[in-house]
């Protein structure tokens, strides 16, 4: 699985540093001004940081109780911690690769993996 995501990572950016020009000859564009979406994308991102955040501190204190369990609830220590590692990692996971097909879609033209349409006749 970790072979085709970082395939799927690389031709993400392949096309992005391909797509960017080599020199502007002395140009500079106009600075741009930042639409609605920059405040809503700067938003996403306080959250998400947030959401990290709280759960290094959920996993912290598993791992803490982890650390001073004995026997029997040793064993229930560490599969809380696995789960929350798990869940978590879940977590980080889906918004990015939501986010990198979105980008693959608006590149590809909303047909990216999908077989060119075939006339009707």
């Amino acid at each position: 699985m970790r072979f085709p995501i970082a395939i799927l990572a690389a031709a993400v950016l392949g096309a992005f540093l391909g797509s960017a020009p080599a020199h502007l000859n002395g140009q500079q564009a106009a600075p741009a001004t930042p639409g609605p979406q920059a405040g809503r994308g700067m938003a996403d991102m306080a959250g998400m940081m947030s959401r990290m955040h709280a759960n290094d501190a959920k996993i912290d204190e598993l791992v803490k109780k982890m650390q001073s369990a004995k026997g029997a609830a040793k064993t229930d220590a560490i599969a809380d911690v696995v789960a929350a590692l798990v869940e978590d990692r879940k977590n980080a996971h889906e918004p990015m690769m939501a986010n990198m097909m979105s980008m693959m879609n608006m590149m590809g033209g909303g047909r990216m993996g999908n077989p060119p349409a075939t006339p009707a006749k």
